[in-house]
């Protein structure tokens, strides 16, 4: 199944990975790859996050302490990623 970000969790991974940037470069490439990683996972396997009553179902990527979150849904041939989390973040 193919994966697509939306324009606002394009936004997320862009803000997640430069905030991350400015404090370790290392880090933050690392960061980006363990999501990517977890969206290529989602491909395979879309159903495996727990769905809510909206429909909406969430990843949680592991990294370093914290980790994120992906927020995502299942279209009939694409999974659409609504958001991207810092885990610690206030959503």
């Amino acid at each position: 199944m193919k994966v697509v970000l939306s324009r606002q969790a394009h936004l997320d991974l862009m803000a997640q990975i430069s905030w991350l940037m400015s404090l370790s470069p290392r880090a933050a490439r690392s960061a980006q790859q363990a999501i990517h990683t977890q969206l290529r996972t989602l491909a395979q396997f879309p159903a495996a996050g727990p769905s809510s009553e909206s429909g909406e179902r969430e990843w949680p990527i592991r990294f370093g302490r914290d980790g994120y979150v992906v927020v995502y849904r299942i279209e009939a041939d694409r999974v659409v990623i609504g958001r991207i989390f810092h885990s610690r973040q206030d959503r």
